[in-house]
């Protein structure tokens, strides 16, 4: 595969509610579009979950420091975000072909990281002990830093030049556990905080999309492989085992964006891709749909999130639309994304009143 299947999207806001089984609608008002390229990241600080979904208000991040070589990321596609666990301003930004870059001041301007200012970043992985401790991957290297992006050291090089580091995951109780996939399905794991490597998990032909750490119990692990399903770990990525199974009743289900966390429910994980969304209750070991804004609740969804102080709140995208809901998925709202070339990551911000970040893929070919 040769470049890893994220998320898409439009803008032009509209008013529709979907209940259960429901089907869409998408009449109503229409926001002012954003003027030229639509690119690099959009935010809104609409109440989405309440009356300020019949109009929401989305603003395009897209000012550099005048320092950087390029005035705006208007035209940027985005592949990879993440915010600082402790400060809400501070976020970095993955790109396409442009490295890495990052805001202090909530998106309203940016600048280039030094040392990786080109190439597509993959993943990033923020510390969440230490804020200056960031992990990034490019192609098939990965890179840390300890002093939050001023200097940058060569953490992993993998001689196959052909695979890429597509996944990065912290343990959040130890952060010298790192975990790290593969687009040709390695899983490997750092004991040291990235001094040395080793390979916990090989299987060709499927694609490491994303990981993630149980903040609730640490030893267990979550990794969303393409081509296969959901690979866990009981054991902090010491072994994995993989679940088909369960998903073989779901239509497509074994080609998953993401794996999500619930950061509040014990045990609970999402899994969204080709098929729509499933829910489990009991760390994956059974899984039923979640009921989404589609006439046959099959839907391509692209990206999700959680809100991070109330697990009623669910936000997911789709090639085309964004769409919530305040109660666990049992009714949606869905809206146009506010960009025609589709979302790579939708993300909460940590602050007290969590804004939502939507960020823009690369221009449609």
């Amino acid at each position: 595969m040769s470049s890893s299947p994220f998320r898409i999207g439009f803008y032009a806001l509209t008013l529709c509610s979907l209940t259960l089984f429901g089907a869409g609608c998408f009449g109503g008002t229409t926001a002012t579009p954003a003027t030229g390229p639509d690119g690099g990241v959009f935010r809104t600080k609409t109440d989405v979950f309440g009356p300020g979904i019949e109009v929401v208000e989305w603003k395009q991040l897209k000012l550099l420091n005048l320092n950087t070589k390029f005035g705006s990321i208007a035209d940027v596609g985005t592949a990879s975000a993440a915010f600082d666990p402790q400060d809400p301003l501070t976020m970095y930004l993955g790109t396409i072909q442009n490295g890495l870059m990052f805001t202090s001041d909530g998106g309203e301007s940016w600048q280039s990281s030094k040392g990786l200012s080109v190439g597509r970043i993959e993943s990033i992985a923020v510390s969440p002990k230490d804020k200056c401790v960031i992990y990034v991957s490019r192609a098939n290297q990965i890179f840390k830093t300890k002093n939050c992006g001023r200097d940058w050291d060569q953490s992993f090089f993998d001689g196959r030049v052909d695979k890429r580091f597509t996944a990065l995951a912290i343990d959040p109780k130890n952060e010298n556990i790192v975990y790290a996939g593969t687009s040709d399905g390695d899983l490997f794991r750092s004991d040291n905080g990235g001094a040395a490597w080793r390979a916990t998990y090989r299987v060709e032909g499927i694609f490491i999309m994303n990981i993630v750490v149980d903040p609730h119990d640490s030893k267990l692990v979550y990794a969303a492989s393409w081509g296969s399903g959901v690979l866990k770990s009981t054991d902090s990525g010491a072994t994995w085992i993989s679940i088909r199974k369960p998903f073989q009743d779901f239509d497509r289900a074994r080609f998953p964006r993401a794996v999500v966390l619930d950061p509040n429910v014990v045990n609970r994980v999402y899994h969204i891709s080709r098929y729509g969304m499933l829910r489990s209750d009991d760390a994956g070991a059974t899984w039923n749909p979640v009921t989404i804004a589609s006439p046959n609740n099959t839907l391509d969804i692209r990206a999700m999130a959680i809100h991070p102080k109330d697990s009623k709140k669910l936000v997911y995208a789709t090639d085309t639309n964004i769409a919530f809901s305040n109660d666990s998925g049992v009714t949606w709202t869905s809206r146009k994304l506010p960009t025609t070339r589709g979302a790579s990551f939708i993300l909460f911000d940590p602050s007290a009143t969590p804004a939502l970040f939507v960020g823009a893929q690369a221009v449609k070919q």
